[in-house]
């Protein structure tokens, strides 16, 4: 009974996404509709628009997670729902009450709103309730409730997202994901440095911070992460500072970059972003896929980080929610295929090879790749 209810739920809410303009009804009730005038506070660093409006006021002010927002800055207009996560498909806009974070802010999932809307710090914004509830059905099988204490957790790996990639034709103790060792906003970085230090991560791949970041993020006080510091002094971090959207061609570019960099290193190698989780996760990605894994062996490996992090429940239909539009549409992107389609019979290892060498990697450099991923470690070969 619980799979046919599940099963409904998907089907729902695939529909809702796929019809999402007929969420955005005009607002019914009696009263004053809800409105605020605030301002645009800053651009944060993956290009979203923070708002000088707390979520705390925001809420005061008659504005509740699922309702349906028009938000005006300039002459520009967008409807967006109101979430307390990144529950809109890709591309889609989203008014974002994110956990842990103070103020509201306007995004664009898996990409950059200012970039894309010309928005600036010091625009003016005007938000008011378009329809109330609009996309509770969403809001409600997502709310993401996010962890921090440690004592939530069941192992001191999962609270720092950290595992091994093991998979296709990638060795044991060749690859590794982690949240952040270096950046420490939500206290995992000493966790993560540990494990990195624990397994002799030789290389890593930063996809969140520039070298300038990482510089700065050492020089922080507190900073305890002497292991990562001692990497990236020693030139064996690349910092790549890429933002989310996973369809741009700087991304591409970025982590052909990133992979060609990791070709001529010796591994273990280390892959991560701020928390492992979307950015590190397609990493992983392109690499299982790379090396001849199952798009449900991928699936698995991405999903593990919002099970670590939300405690998302495998079989559940939030779960397949998120694979479907997260992951699955990873996938998709690499093979060039349309929005839902299936991924059956699609010939993965090749898709990323493409993709890779369109983005700038060498033929070369793949082959490279693929030897040191797949090989066995020097502590594994017989003796001489």
């Amino acid at each position: 009974m619980r799979m046919n209810k599940d099963k409904r739920m998907i089907a729902l809410l695939l529909c809702l996404s796929l019809t999402a303009p007929a969420l955005f009804l005009p607002a019914a009730g009696l009263g004053e509709t809800p409105s605020v005038t605030c301002s645009v506070q800053e651009i944060e660093q993956y290009g979203h628009a923070r708002l000088d409006i707390t979520i705390d006021d925001f809420n005061a002010a008659g504005f509740t997670l699922g309702d349906i927002i028009t938000v005006t800055v300039g002459e520009q207009t967008w409807d967006m729902p109101y979430f307390n996560g990144y529950y809109a498909d890709p591309g889609q806009f989203l008014v974002r009450a994110y956990p842990g974070h103070t103020y509201i802010g306007l995004c664009i999932n898996y990409g950059r709103f200012a970039d894309e809307t010309g928005v600036a710090a010091g625009d003016p914004v005007t938000l008011t309730l378009k329809e109330k509830g609009g996309a509770l059905d969403i809001q409600e099988i997502y709310n993401l409730e996010y962890g921090n204490d440690r004592a939530d957790f069941p192992s001191d790996e999962a609270f720092a997202n950290f595992r091994p990639v093991v998979m296709g034709s990638i060795a044991e103790g060749r690859l590794y994901r982690s949240c952040s060792p270096v950046y420490n906003k939500f206290g995992r970085a000493a966790a993560g440095n540990a494990f990195a230090e624990a397994v002799g991560i030789n290389a890593v791949m930063n996809m969140a911070n520039t070298p300038e970041e990482v510089t700065a993020l050492i020089a922080q006080e507190g900073f305890a992460s002497d292991y990562y510091k001692n990497l990236f002094e020693s030139g064996r971090v690349i910092a790549l500072g890429l933002g989310a959207d996973f369809t741009s061609e700087d991304f591409r570019k970025g982590i052909a970059q990133g992979l060609a960099f990791l070709a001529g290193q010796e591994p273990p190698y280390l892959v991560h972003c701020n928390e492992g989780k979307d950015r590190a996760g397609f990493a992983a990605m392109i690499l299982e896929a790379l090396m001849g894994a199952s798009a449900k062996e991928i699936e698995a490996d991405y999903m593990l980080s919002y099970t670590n992090y939300y405690f998302t429940e495998p079989d559940s239909a939030q779960y397949e929610i998120i694979a479907e539009k997260n992951i699955h549409e990873m996938l998709r992107h690499i093979a060039g295929l349309e929005k839902g389609a299936s991924l059956e019979g699609v010939d993965l290892a090749a898709a990323a090879e493409k993709w890779l060498l369109s983005g700038g990697m060498t033929q070369e450099q793949l082959t490279a790749l693929r030897e040191k991923l797949s090989a066995p470690a020097a502590s594994e070969l017989p003796a001489a």
